[in-house]
């Protein structure tokens, strides 16, 4: 019971008034909000127990995107604050099965569960960067080059002196019990940005920004998504007949109609090998929630254009 308290009431006497705020510009609605200066020194730690947070504007609600839009099982709650040093960011995810199998620096932590960071200072989708954090407090970095007309990016970028700590409250990966949820805390320096991140010098009170938040939630757990990684990994070599048949014929998929009869026979053949981990995936991602601090539509979480706007305050 103690644990449950300290989670949910962490955040519950900050005021959200101006969290709640909106902004419109070109591509619609988005939302707004004011990063206060703290006014003591935070201790990354994943406790958020500072008092410097208790005055931060919170952020009382994610929006589902993606799917089943009007369904949020999973409560997320934020906040941001800013000094000289570091841009800071605290989240709470209320969360009854905590879990993960990514361990390492730069794993595919967005096929698991996480909270994430997407900061686009200067707003214009061009070199922007992305971080991620799982309950284990295992981090993806990277730096997001372009988004359209072809998207690139580095895993291989790091923000150099990032600080990031995780509390847990009950235990990751163990189905057996019923988790409350999980707290982050992330101090992000300036000096990090300042040369890879368009507009990310540190900013002078007034200055407005664009970024967004998000939180993934996969309510499949952690046994769901082991068997997936196996069946996929057992299907490489269906996907490379596949595609090499592509190749041979020099089409790829949607041309069907000009495959001759027999070679279409043996891809269709191939295909519904696969059957199976695209079931298993398709289940999967429908107990997934996704959720964001700017709702981003149909776009994904790749959209800078309906980042939210955050204004930097004293």
């Amino acid at each position: 019971m103690l644990y449950k308290f300290t989670l949910l009431s962490i955040f519950c006497f900050a005021p959200s008034l101006l969290a709640q705020q909106t902004y419109i510009d070109g591509s619609g609605t988005v939302a707004h909000y004011e990063v206060q200066r703290a006014n003591s020194p935070i201790t990354i730690d994943g406790r958020l127990d500072e008092y410097a947070w208790e005055p931060a504007f919170q952020i009382n609600q994610f929006e589902r995107i993606l799917n089943n839009y009007d369904s949020i099982s999973a409560s997320t709650r934020a906040k941001m604050l800013w000094d000289d040093e570091y841009f800071y960011f605290a989240f709470t995810c209320a969360d009854r099965d905590m879990w993960t199998i990514y361990d390492e620096e730069d794993d595919r932590l967005w096929e698991e569960e996480v909270v994430e960071v997407f900061i686009d200072p200067d707003g214009d989708g061009q070199n922007y960067l992305e971080l991620e954090v799982s309950p284990t407090n295992t981090v993806v970095d990277l730096a997001i080059y372009s988004v359209e007309p072809e998207f690139t990016s580095s895993v291989e970028w790091d923000i150099v002196g990032l600080k990031t700590a995780v509390q847990v409250y009950g235990t990751v990966n163990d189905s057996s019990d019923t988790d409350t949820g999980w707290s982050v805390e992330i101090a992000i320096p300036w000096s990090a940005m300042a040369q890879d991140i368009t507009g990310g010098d540190r900013p002078a009170i007034g200055d407005s920004w664009r970024l967004n938040l998000y939180r993934i939630e996969r309510k499949g757990g952690r046994q769901a998504k082991a068997q997936i990684n196996a069946m996929s990994a057992a299907a490489a070599p269906t996907r490379t007949a596949i595609a090499a048949l592509w190749e041979k014929n020099g089409l790829q998929a949607g041309q069907e109609d000009q495959l001759n009869a027999k070679t279409l026979r043996i891809v269709r053949e191939l295909e519904q090998k696969l059957a199976p981990l695209n079931k298993a995936q398709e289940q999967f991602g429908d107990a997934t929630e996704y959720t964001a601090w700017s709702e981003t539509y149909q776009r994904g979480f790749h959209h800078p254009a309906r980042f939210g706007v955050v204004r930097f305050v004293d």
